[in-house]
């Protein structure tokens, strides 16, 4: 029997947040445009997303009980995940909706 720790993920929103006001902030005061610095945030966000996911899903802090009754296994998991994707992957999210970002300001289609 396994029993998942249900956990961090809103804290996806709050790194990607959160990094994104900070490096579009700091273009904005270097006179640069802040749509690069919104994506540039995202591409910062999506390490630290990862960084952060790997950290809290690791295998390493999964435990083992035993159910003295039944001698039965009881694995006790972390899953910090939102909307059923686990932390860490949404790393691959934020790093697509940054590259989106970058392509679409090339190309000349700033918002």
């Amino acid at each position: 029997m396994i029993v998942i720790w249900k956990g961090w993920g809103l804290l996806v929103i709050v790194i990607a947040a959160l990094i994104v006001v900070l490096t579009t902030t700091v273009f904005d005061k270097i006179g640069l445009p802040v749509a690069f610095g919104a994506a540039l945030g995202m591409f910062i966000s999506a390490a630290a997303i990862w960084q952060v996911g790997n950290k809290f899903n690791s295998p390493l802090k999964n435990r083992i009980l035993i159910d003295k009754q039944s001698g039965a296994e009881v694995v006790l998991k972390p899953d910090h995940s939102l909307f059923f994707i686990k932390m860490q992957y949404w790393a691959f999210i934020a790093g697509a909706i940054g590259l989106f970002m970058l392509i679409n300001l090339v190309a000349g289609r700033q918002a």
